[in-house]
């Protein structure tokens, strides 16, 4: 996982809970040879973020499923500002969602070799309803609710999702059902 996302969970870390969790974190943490500090465009296991969000639940006694869609949520606006060249004639969450797969993962592709962006496609059934497919070996399901919510916010647009299949209970795939509101 890129660096980037890790400073994105360092600032919100200390952001919500103070630069004195994040420290407890550091010095917890079993983190690979070469963490932290974290830096932005260098690759890092998924397990040290996982020991990271892990000792986080632990020291706020919030579960790690609300850690991560938190996190999610917090992401989009911040790589929004910090990458606005993704958001050119975008003018919706749903056409946004639809450049995820084949336009932003392509480009960070091109940007980190090692990157490893998750699947996502998304069907438009209708002017305000979609189908959003999500597949990553890291499961993080509960990231993409954040990102929907946050992406809704950033828009201004309402929506609401049902998470009809996950693959934390087996399947291939997450599949979100999302409904868009005017």
């Amino acid at each position: 996982m890129k660096g980037v996302i890790f400073n994105l969970l360092e600032n919100l870390t200390v952001a919500k809970f103070g630069d004195e969790i994040l420290e407890e974190i550091y010095a917890e943490a079993q983190f690979s040879v070469d963490a932290p500090p974290f830096v932005g465009s260098e690759t890092y296991p998924d397990s040290d973020l996982f020991a990271m969000v892990t000792l986080l639940s632990e020291k706020t006694n919030l579960p790690i499923d609300d850690l991560v869609y938190e996190f999610g949520k917090y992401m989009f606006p911040v790589l929004a500002n910090k990458y606005p060249v993704f958001l050119d004639n975008i003018n919706s969450p749903l056409e946004f969602l639809k450049s995820v797969n084949d336009i932003i993962h392509v480009e960070v592709k091109k940007l980190f070799e090692e990157a490893n962006p998750p699947t996502i496609k998304v069907k438009v059934i209708d002017h305000n309803q979609a189908k959003l497919s999500y597949k990553s070996e890291r499961k993080l399901c509960k990231l993409v609710e954040g990102l929907l919510d946050g992406v809704a916010d950033y828009f201004g647009q309402k929506i609401s999702y049902t998470h009809q299949q996950c693959m934390k209970d087996g399947d291939p795939e997450c599949i979100l059902h999302i409904e868009f509101y005017d």
